[in-house]
């Protein structure tokens, strides 16, 4: 027969048991605002030149004097439409010197429509930079290579998370994957303090850090008005900052990238957090860079051509 002390051992054995399988640390459960489509995409705006414009190979070549079409397709893989006029496109190299080829243009974009997030199906836009014609003497079947530049202007709206609490226990996912839209200009991290509260004081308050870079193959420039423009090896890449949440955090308004990994830290604070207010739950932050055009570089493509 058992006995009842061992009966209650046993029954303690299990509790214990069934606690320690039930019991986890707290977690977030937040998600990016983004993660549905290419959340983590480096890229807002793609460009390539068009498959059939310029369209040449060895055995087929353009003959001198003929007129080269030359299109860039452009695709926006954000959640939201970029207005007409707001990216721009432009020949660079051998293409874009007189002497060499003529005809090259300069040209605004029209609209280029959002992803489609259900679908996550892609719109392109075309814009026709040519024709261009080879002003130079042929006397056999030669290369050239093409090559290009695209520019674009449009805010990064980064959905970030905070937690108003004084346990760092409780501080979870600031950052989820899918926070940032597709963009080069991107939050790379958020690092945040419990909130600090004196004793017998009512109100609090609390530090966080935002880390920001430029995680693309391009340059951040002032504005699309000053795309295309030479700078010189001394220059830096910066843009305004705005952050937007519960008791609206006080922050820099300016980001200054470094000019070597292009990062910048940007410290805010909080101040007037309620002290009876205070949870484990995310309180959703917005961050908007913005100010700035975004310049980089059109994949190149090569054509041929015959006397």
């Amino acid at each position: 027969m058992i006995r009842t002390k061992e009966v209650l051992f046993i029954l303690l054995i299990g509790i214990i048991f069934i606690s320690a399988c039930t019991t986890s640390k707290t977690t977030s459960g937040v998600t990016g605002a983004y993660a549905n489509c290419n959340g983590d995409e480096t890229q807002m705006v793609s460009a390539a030149f068009a498959d059939f414009a310029p369209v040449s190979s060895e055995t087929n070549p353009y003959q001198a004097g003929d007129d080269i079409d030359v299109e860039v397709v452009l695709i926006n893989k954000f959640s939201d439409d970029i207005d007409a006029g707001k990216a721009r496109v432009r020949l660079t190299g051998d293409a874009a010197i007189n002497t060499i080829f003529s005809g090259a243009q300069e040209k605004n974009a029209e609209t280029l429509y959002s992803i489609d997030p259900d679908t996550c199906l892609e719109e392109t836009t075309e814009v026709d930079v040519g024709p261009i014609v080879y002003e130079g003497d042929i006397t056999t079947t030669i290369n050239k290579e093409i090559t290009g530049l695209y520019c674009y202007e449009e805010p990064v709206v980064v959905k970030a998370y905070l937690y108003y609490t004084a346990n760092a226990e409780e501080i979870g996912t600031n950052l989820p994957s899918g926070s940032n839209p597709p963009s080069s200009v991107q939050v790379t991290q958020i690092e945040q303090n419990p909130v600090d509260i004196d004793q017998g004081e009512a109100n609090g308050e609390m530090r966080f850090k935002i880390y920001l870079e430029n995680v693309g193959t391009g340059t951040i420039v002032p504005s699309l008005n000053e795309c295309f423009e030479y700078r010189d090896a001394g220059y830096r890449e910066e843009f305004t900052i705005d952050v937007d949440g519960a008791y609206k955090p006080e922050c820099p308004d300016s980001v200054k990238l470094s000019r070597g990994d292009k990062t910048d830290v940007v410290t805010c604070l909080v101040s007037g957090i309620d002290s009876t207010n205070l949870g484990s739950q995310a309180s959703e932050i917005t961050i908007t860079l913005s100010g700035f055009g975004y310049e980089d570089i059109i994949p190149s493509t090569n054509i041929w051509l015959e006397p």
